[in-house]
């Protein structure tokens, strides 16, 4: 992980939309570069290069093909869906997979002269093709027509280092290295060194396990490391952020920084020249008093000092509130030689709702040049389809990328990417930052980041902010619940949910509605995430019409208001009506609503409903 890459550039392909907007792949218009025989062709090297990784949530079917070299014929040709699948060799899982509503291969994939990648099919949606350019003599075998012992080997050794994603990866700690090993109780207001080292080497793996958890709503404590005498802090970063938290919980498990039980890994190797300390700084809270936290700590290091053609590691911790109109938020901007080999991005929405900031794109400007352009946030976590059931809707881990956290409600996201075959080199400066927004970074967000990279100069700063932008970010005061997300239980077979759409008789306008058709007393209930406990006022939006029945709403058995009449000659739009307040926990609640009095010669009625809201006192 610390050694440069020698005459590499590394560059991306994707179906962005190049005029600015939001077609990152919908229509299929940015998608290929041109029609050849009937096919779409989507991209095409010159060589020396590499592939290093394939990503789409759309996936098909159809055969896609790659030509080396000019040959006439394809050494791979497969459904386009096989690339990830797992069914062929050597596109084996977990080094190519899906999770979180994306599809990924991190299978490389070499070319000596030259790669075409033909799509056999009518339409290519997303895609992101990440691939190096090789701009020296460096020999470079083409993708091979069958698999050599040695390389078959080679992968075996891949899929199983991949398959421990989360825990201790076979062979890091190799024969050789030592063990710093040590208990602490850290206090408010001190700093504990952890580790110091007078010579040269390197940390192999870092495993800290806090004995209490740490504080939810403020990040009290600091990991400070530096390097070799460096003024600048190579690291100083809550230790939450780096571990991979969300919000102030643990969430991540990559393959090489995470937390798995209490354990906080990280595996990043660390060298040094001449020498290197780590700190524990434990602030005083202003959120709170803050208590003792005991803790144990390993740190696994070897006397192998910085050598030459390797980079320091450092991390970059950032957050910003409200980035400007306009401007993308920056992740990284550095200069010197280097590259880039992790995103970690906690993404707070300011507005209530949808997480719509989540269209936004990365791009990555590496010396001078823009390189790497994306196809929307989620994409660049090897994701997809945020808000959609069992795609980017709550929180998993992969080895390499994840989803940290996901929450419409409170209109919050995250994600994770570890670059490890696919790190990004640069000789002069990098620029990476993301869109908050589908268009014109327009979304009011608060971002939180925290940027992994190697490099010959240390950061010109690296300092942490003022108390207030340490406090976890918090969700709006006024919580949106859209219904086709919640999970929905009706009270017997004979009550019948409708999903439809319904259009107000006054305005026109056109809304979702969850209809339920019931006898008396004929109820469903709805489960609403809240982040914290205490009072809240609930609002529905509903429709009025001819075939409703009045209706109850209850906390449990609890009545939070009088039976309301939805009866109206038309369909009625009813938007944000207060209905009472609720008492709830951080967590899981229910809210039952209950089909009262019939309209006059029905045996069932009707209550339509087009969303829930929740406004905290």
């Amino acid at each position: 992980m610390p050694a440069y890459l020698e005459h590499v550039e590394v560059w991306q392909v994707s179906s962005y939309d190049t005029t600015g907007g939001n077609d990152d792949g919908f229509s299929g218009k940015y998608s290929y570069i041109r029609k050849e025989n009937g096919n779409l062709v989507i991209a095409e090297f010159d060589g020396p290069g590499m592939i290093h990784r394939i990503q789409t949530p759309t996936p098909t079917t159809d055969t896609i093909e790659f030509y080396f070299d000019q040959e006439l014929k394809p050494r791979i040709s497969i459904p386009f869906i096989d690339l990830f699948s797992g069914k062929a060799y050597p596109f084996l899982r977990p080094v190519v997979g899906n999770e979180v509503g994306g599809y990924y291969c991190y299978i490389p994939i070499p070319f000596e002269q030259s790669c075409k990648i033909v799509f056999k099919g009518e339409m290519m949606q997303f895609f992101q093709i990440q691939y190096s350019k090789i701009t020296d003599k460096e020999e470079v075998k083409t993708y091979p027509l069958q698999f050599s012992a040695a390389e078959r080997e080679a992968l075996d050794r891949a899929l199983e280092t991949w398959s421990h994603c989360g825990g201790n990866i076979p062979g890091i700690f190799r024969e050789g290295v030592k063990v710093h090993e040590g208990s602490y109780l850290l206090s408010p207001g001190t700093v504990t060194r952890i580790y110091a080292h007078n010579q040269g080497g390197r940390i192999i793996g870092i495993e800290l396990i806090p004995r209490s958890g740490l504080n939810a709503d403020f990040r009290d404590l600091i990991l400070q490391a530096r390097w070799d005498d460096e003024e600048v802090p190579a690291i100083n970063c809550p230790v939450s952020d780096f571990f991979g938290y969300a919000f102030g919980r643990p969430s991540m498990q990559s393959m090489l920084l995470g937390v798995l039980g209490d354990n906080h890994y990280c595996y990043f190797p660390m060298p040094y020249q001449s020498s290197a300390v780590m700190d524990l700084v434990y602030l005083r809270s202003p959120n709170g008093p803050g208590g003792d936290i005991p803790c144990d700590l390993r740190v696994v290091y070897s006397d192998e000092g910085l050598t030459v053609g390797e980079g320091r590691f450092y991390a970059q911790w950032r957050r910003e509130i409200k980035p400007e109109i306009g401007k993308p938020y920056k992740i990284l901007e550095k200069s010197g030689r280097g590259h880039y080999v992790g995103t970690l991005l906690q993404s707070q929405g300011l507005n209530p709702g949808m997480t719509l900031f989540f269209e936004g794109d990365d791009v990555c400007v590496v010396d001078g040049e823009i390189r790497l352009h994306g196809t929307g946030s989620e994409d660049y976590f090897n994701g997809g389809w945020y808000a959609l059931a069992d795609r980017w809707d709550q929180a998993f881990s992969l080895p390499v990328h994840g989803c940290l956290d996901y929450s419409i409600p409170l209109a919050r996201t995250g994600g994770y990417r570890l670059f490890i075959s696919d790190k990004i080199p640069f000789e002069e400066s990098i620029h990476l930052s993301i869109e908050h927004g589908p268009e014109g970074n327009q979304l009011p967000v608060d971002y939180t980041s925290v940027a992994l990279y190697y490099c010959d100069t240390p950061p010109e700063t690296n300092d942490l902010p003022a108390d207030e932008l340490l406090a976890i970010a918090k969700p709006p005061s006024m919580m949106m619940y859209y219904l086709q997300l919640l999970p929905i239980k009706a009270s017997s077979n004979r009550t019948t949910i409708i999903r439809e759409i319904l259009t107000d008789a006054t305005s026109g306008v056109r809304y979702d509605a969850l209809t339920v058709e019931a006898a008396q007393n004929g109820f469903v209930k709805f489960e609403l995430q809240v982040p914290a406990d205490g009072e809240y006022k609930l609002y529905l939006s509903y429709f009025k019409r001819p075939d409703a029945a009045s209706f109850l709403v209850n906390q449990r058995q609890i009545p939070i208001s009088p039976p309301l009449d939805a009866r109206a000659e038309g369909i009625t739009f009813v938007k944000e009506q207060y209905i009472g307040n609720l008492s709830v926990k951080q967590g899981t609640n229910t809210i039952t609503v209950m089909l009262k009095e019939l309209p006059e010669g029905f045996d069932r009625g009707r209550f339509s409903l087009h969303m829930v809201y929740l406004e905290r006192l």
